[in-house]
């Protein structure tokens, strides 16, 4: 596969919808051609220590940040019809961040 989104998600707490930072890389033709990061204003907005110790990240980090929406806006022309590699994609994907239709193109 030469052209695919690998794309990894953080979040603040154990609801998989607290996303609080997403990291993209666009390949094409086996070459990085994009990168996209943003921090995420998490819902529902509260840390768990144990998240805040895997990825560094804090209520003050987000506070300003927009929410998921906004920042799928940003990021959805950038992963148009590319396969998608993600972690832990049960956990982080399924009836959350993507259609049915995107989530079935998850490796």
């Amino acid at each position: 596969m030469k052209d695919f989104a690998a794309i990894d998600f953080e979040t603040a707490n154990e609801c998989p919808s607290s996303v609080c930072s997403v990291g993209i890389v666009v390949v094409r033709d086996g070459v990085i051609a994009d990168r996209f990061y943003s921090l995420i204003h998490p819902e529902p907005e509260y840390y768990q220590w144990f998240c805040r110790q895997v990825h560094g990240l804090s209520p003050e980090d987000t506070e300003d940040a927009p929410v998921f929406p906004f920042v799928w806006e940003r990021i959805e022309p950038l992963i148009e019809g590319l396969p998608l590699v993600a972690h832990n994609r049960k956990a982080r994907v399924n009836d959350v961040y993507l259609s049915d239709e995107e989530a079935r193109t998850v490796l």
